[in-house]
């Protein structure tokens, strides 16, 4: 038995036990974690792959109705969205701070300090501009990544002169807010830096999980439940053509239904034809074992004095000239 076989016979063994969907439903929710807390910022189409383990296991493990996947999927993304908000919290008052350079090494060892404060602290930013003098033209830009405002561009003044270039720097106050900031130089500029962080706690805190929640929610919730969308309109299309089928075979479809829906042959599935019964005084539609119509009245002869049309399969009697159904006439 190949690794293949042996590794489907394990897993049907598995979903048989009670205890299964239950495990299945919590390693779905801590995959999902996992996936959206180390690997969020990395790839692209980390949201994709979240909705889909989402959808795809339980379902494969027996949770198939739809109604219970789409509350176990609230209930993934609330807790997604509570880490998502808790780590992002952590990551951010626990940083500290960096040092920033731009990529082609003329500007350097920028920083910011303190890393953390409130409204009433003042800020001192620094970097060094390699081969710079004390007239070079050094500039930092502020942007808060709180209200996204416009970037607070500050020119910054010499500070000392080094022995590879001149040292800049400027003190700034800030509002309430979380910024970040870049240094830069007739062209050249650092990477961004993150600080300084302004907001309270607690602000902070209640603000990252409202938004990490509505990010979890839009962009991988909306593509969860158009999976289950999709999987309710198959479900639905499927039974519906089910349910034709076993109509046609059990005869519950009239004649000019089953035409319509096969382009007016009169053959429903395999060969199948369906029979209609109308009575020759009236018109009247009537069962196959009536032995009179329930609309006259009218008796009907024994099947003996009937035959039957060879051109669309019609009852007609014997001493008739031309079938009342397609009209074709009969010989002697």
């Amino acid at each position: 038995m190949s690794f293949t076989e042996e590794l489907k016979k394990q897993l049907a063994a598995f979903k048989k036990k009670k205890y299964a969907l239950p495990i299945i439903m919590v390693l779905t929710i801590i995959v999902s974690a996992a996936l959206l807390l180390f690997l969020w910022y990395y790839l692209c189409f980390i949201s994709i792959a979240i909705a889909l383990i989402t959808y795809g296991l339980p379902k494969y493990f027996g949770l198939t109705s739809l109604k219970k996947l789409a509350i176990f999927g609230i209930l993934s993304f609330l807790i997604l969205g509570v880490s998502f908000g808790v780590k992002n919290y952590y990551d951010i008052t626990g940083y500290g701070g960096a040092i920033v350079s731009s990529e082609d090494g003329f500007l350097v060892n920028g920083t910011v300090t303190p890393y953390r404060g409130n409204a009433s602290t003042v800020y001192h930013f620094e970097v060094t501009l390699i081969n710079g003098t004390n007239e070079s033209i050094v500039q930092v830009n502020i942007t808060d990544l709180w209200t996204y405002t416009s970037p607070l561009i500050i020119n910054m003044t010499p500070k000392q002169e080094v022995d590879n270039g001149y040292v800049f720097s400027t003190n700034v106050s800030l509002w309430e807010g979380l910024f970040e900031y870049q240094f830069s130089s007739n062209g050249t500029k650092t990477i961004w830096g993150l600080g300084p962080l302004s907001i309270p706690d607690g602000i902070l805190f209640q603000q990252l999980l409202y938004t990490r929640l509505l990010v979890v929610f839009l962009q991988i919730g909306v593509l969860f439940y158009l999976f289950l969308a999709l999987s309710w309109w198959m479900e639905t299309s499927k039974a519906r053509r089910e349910q034709i089928r076993k109509e046609r075979e059990e005869g519950k479809i009239d004649e000019k239904k089953a035409q319509d829906e096969v382009g007016g042959t009169g053959k429903v599935g395999k060969g199948k034809t369906v029979e209609k019964f109308v009575c020759s005084e009236c018109g009247a539609e009537v069962p196959p074992d009536a032995k009179k119509c329930p609309q006259c009245g009218e008796p009907f002869e024994d099947e003996e004095d009937e035959m039957i049309c060879a051109d669309c399969g019609a009852k007609v009697k014997q001493s008739d000239k031309k079938c009342w159904n397609c009209g074709k006439e009969f010989k002697d």
